[in-house]
């Protein structure tokens, strides 16, 4: 019989019970990148039953076995199925709150209120139109009204240091997360400028050069005659003001370069988050493309290439999305099969550039929507497993690059204006949906966002779901607890089979660059868009305070009593900071947009150029420069 066995397959079976006893043990060890990680394999509930944190099937039969380690298997083992690591990591809920309105002070400060008391500091950044169509600040009608509403305004690197200062960049509980795609390198290279800068300034601190630096600094405005960039109004608590001693200028102008040099180098190699920077999505379904989609791609390569090269091995280089394809109307089959399917192109478009899918696996990372629909129970684990199973046997990677790993928001297009009190019920449901399924990392939509951006109360309670599941609820304390449910099983089967199916008519249509020329993509998420309202409106599909279970005053939508905006005074600094910056490194910008264009028509890597660029130029300067050599997005019509 061994004969007849894939020795990989007899190895399963024969060391079956092995991997029974590992986690009948106390405490189970496991590596991850060289370090050795000791975990105890069971919590103790108040009754004193023993709580295992992953439970395994009782099966005898070597059929059984083989078929579920084949399918299945425990956490961190392929197929990956039931999660990326054996056990989630102690200390770090998968919490990460989206915030973003006003100008980098408010934004600040709110990043500070939703982290208080949290070990970790996860944030994840949402940025105004103005930022996210690649546009400065600007007195203009049609970007005015924009600046600082529904996002912050961040057009700039002192910006950037303004965002997130009080959060050390470089340490490894801090992770962020940025929803920018069109101008994405740019604000990419804020993001690590800023981060850079932030080491700069303990290095100061630690040998005791802040008075030679300030003199120094003091000198270059002194020269300029121009005063030094501040953070407006007083710092939030946990703010220790981080990042703001080199407002106006960079590490680079008062270290020595090999010092700078290699600050700079272990900042890269250390430095953790996210950039959404999916292209392809946009142009499916959220609509903020700015440059041509070939010129887009290549900034994404360019952007990967200089990860490798630079060693950045924690920060992921694109946030490969879904959530805004549900969001535009799809179901959660589309969803899935649209998201897989942009993933893998841009597998194939980075090593068509010569890139090692093993060093640029790891830099991927996903993002899904959760809503209440019977999929969405599976989505993670399925992504998971058809991912793994393509790395590894259509691309021979290696089992880092195998791992997909995710984000999930709660359903936006789930929350309803009439009602707004039940949409923290269904916010629950969907984050429990994640949580079961093993997420990375969780944003919970405050109920209010139906209505306006939302309040500090109403972000505390969408935070307050996310720490009751993880803290109170007690079948939490397991972590594949999903697993062996016959329903799971047939959906995760149905729904796998279902995304198949979808590839093939994407391929058919000559994948899916050749699909989106045909907007095959767009025309499917509006019919199902479509459908969903069609079902919503004359009753069929039943949402409880929206078409029945209607209040006696006939559930009407609710008017919020303050819609929060940015405020003039932000507004007209905003505009000033721009006008500023622009006067103050007026004699650097020229050359460095030209080697920008340079480096574009050279078919040198820009996101190198864009480092040093982003520490001069605002984001509308190089967006401009990128469009004369790049092109501007037009839609297949």
């Amino acid at each position: 019989m061994k004969m007849d066995l894939n020795p990989y397959n007899w190895e399963v079976i024969t060391g079956w019970d092995e991997k029974i006893n590992k986690y009948k043990e106390p405490v189970y060890s496991f590596k991850v990148r060289d370090k050795e990680l000791k975990v105890e394999t069971h919590t103790e509930s108040l009754s004193h039953t023993q709580i295992p944190k992953v439970a395994l099937p009782k099966y005898k039969a070597w059929g059984d076995i083989l078929r579920w380690c084949l399918q299945e298997n425990v956490p961190g083992e392929f197929p990956f199925t039931a999660g990326l690591y054996p056990f989630k990591r102690a200390g770090e809920d998968p919490s990460r709150m989206f915030a973003g309105e006003g100008g980098p002070e408010r934004t600040n400060r709110r990043f500070h209120y939703v982290s208080m008391g949290l070990p970790a500091k996860r944030l994840s950044t949402a940025f105004d139109s103005v930022t996210l169509y690649g546009n400065d600040p600007d007195l203009r009608p049609d970007i005015y009204g924009k600046i600082g509403n529904a996002g912050v305004s961040i057009c700039c690197l002192d910006d950037a240091k303004k965002l997130y200062s009080g959060f050390d960049l470089a340490d490894a509980m801090t992770s962020v997360s940025m929803t920018i795609n069109g101008p994405a390198p740019m604000l990419l290279g804020f993001f690590m400028n800023a981060a850079i800068d932030q080491q700069c300034e303990k290095y100061i601190q630690e040998h005791g050069l802040e008075k030679e630096v300030e003199e120094k600094i003091s000198k270059i405005y002194k020269d300029k005659k121009q005063e030094r960039p501040s953070y407006q109004g007083e710092l939030p608590d946990g703010n220790n003001g981080l990042g703001l001693k080199l407002l106006g200028i960079t590490g680079d102008q008062v270290l020595p370069a090999e010092v700078y040099a290699k600050i700079k180098k272990h900042t890269l190699n250390v430095v953790r988050g996210t950039v959404q920077a999916d292209i392809l999505k946009e142009d499916q379904a959220q609509n903020t493309c700015i440059f041509s989609t070939e010129f887009a791609l290549r900034l994404m390569g360019d952007v990967q290439e200089y990860f490798i090269e630079e060693k950045v091995r924690n920060f992921y280089s694109v946030s490969i999305s879904g959530y805004h394809i549900a969001e535009a109307g799809a179901n959660p089959i589309t969803q899935l099969a649209l998201t897989l399917s942009n993933g893998f192109t841009y597998v194939e478009y980075y090593l068509s550039r010569g890139m090692d899918i093993n060093k640029f696996g790891p830099n991927l990372s996903f993002f899904f929507s959760n809503g209440v629909d019977p999929e969405y129970a599976v989505i993670g684990r399925v992504a998971r497993k058809i991912w793994a199973k393509a790395l590894k046997h259509k691309y021979n990677a290696d089992p880092r690059a195998q791992m997909l790993k995710y984000h999930i928001q709660t359903s936006g297009r789930s929350l309803h204006a009439q009602e707004i009190d039940f949409n923290d019920i269904r916010t629950t449901l969907q984050a429990l949906y994640a949580i079961y399924d093993n997420c990375n990392s969780l944003h919970t939509n405050a109920y209010d966002e139906a209505i306006t951006t939302p309040t500090e109360a109403s972000v505390r309670r969408a935070m307050a779901i996310q720490l009751i599941i993880n803290k109170e609820l007690g079948l939490t304390k397991n972590e594949n607890p999903i697993q062996g449910a016959f329903i799971i099983e047939e959906l995760t089967d149905l729904v796998e089979d279902a995304v198949l199916h979808e590839f093939d008519r994407i391929n058919e249509r000559g994948g899916v660059l050749g699909a989106m020329e045909t907007m095959y993509q767009r025309s499917k998420i509006q019919e199902e868009s479509l459908y969903y309202e069609t079902l919503k409106h004359n009753g069929e599909f039943p949402i409880i305070g929206v078409n029945t279970f209607l209040s006696s005053t006939g559930s009407p939508t609710v008017t919020p009593g303050e819609v929060i905006r940015a405020t003039e005074e932000e507004k007209q600094y905003q505009i000033a900071t721009l006008k500023n910056l622009h006067h103050a490194k007026k004699e650097d910008t020229k050359s460095v947009l030209e080697e920008i264009q340079k480096a574009a028509i050279n078919n040198e890597n820009l996101f190198e150029v864009l480092m040093e660029a982003t520490k001069v130029c605002s984001l509308g300067q190089i967006t401009s420069a990128m469009f004369e050599v790049g092109g501007q997005y037009r839609r297949n019509m």
